[in-house]
């Protein structure tokens, strides 16, 4: 939420105050109302109230910042954000994975093992959970090996 928000000085968010305050969510569509901490509400009994979807976290931080909204955003895109707070939600949510797949035709090529091993690094994904050895097989593509 924005700095300014006027539930920041209330103390921590309880979870009838959570349900209680108008949402933004992320979605890649922009169409998507719903997400993990719709699930992880409905296992309570509990719903929040979703009033607008975004399809880029950029954009939901600007609107942030602008408005009374509150969204559950991954913690490293909003510590440091300007004129936003990070307030953890009073309930455990999921959180997700993201893959990274290439094409077989750029698996050896120096500009994208570069680029894959930038990417792994600054996203501080670990070589070991690269290289698992049903990974491959899950997301049906080859994996950086290094050879």
């Amino acid at each position: 939420m924005r700095s300014d928000h006027p539930d920041v000085a209330s103390g921590p968010l309880t979870l009838d105050r959570f349900c209680a305050l108008d949402h933004a969510i992320m979605s890649h569509t922009g169409s998507v109302f719903r997400g993990a901490t719709d699930e992880a509400l409905e296992r309570l009994g509990l719903s929040r109230r979703v009033i607008v979807s975004i399809p880029s976290f950029l954009i939901l931080l600007d609107i942030l910042r602008a408005t009374d909204l509150i969204a559950v955003i991954p913690r490293r895109l909003v510590a440091g954000a300007d004129g936003l707070v990070l307030i953890d939600p009073p309930l455990e949510i999921a959180g997700f994975t993201k893959t990274a797949a290439w094409h077989e035709r750029t698996h050896r090529d120096p500009g994208h093992r570069w680029l894959r091993s930038l990417l792994f690094e600054i996203c501080g994904v670990h070589r070991a959970e690269i290289l698992r050895p049903d990974y491959a097989d899950r997301i049906g593509t080859l994996i950086e090996s290094g050879q």
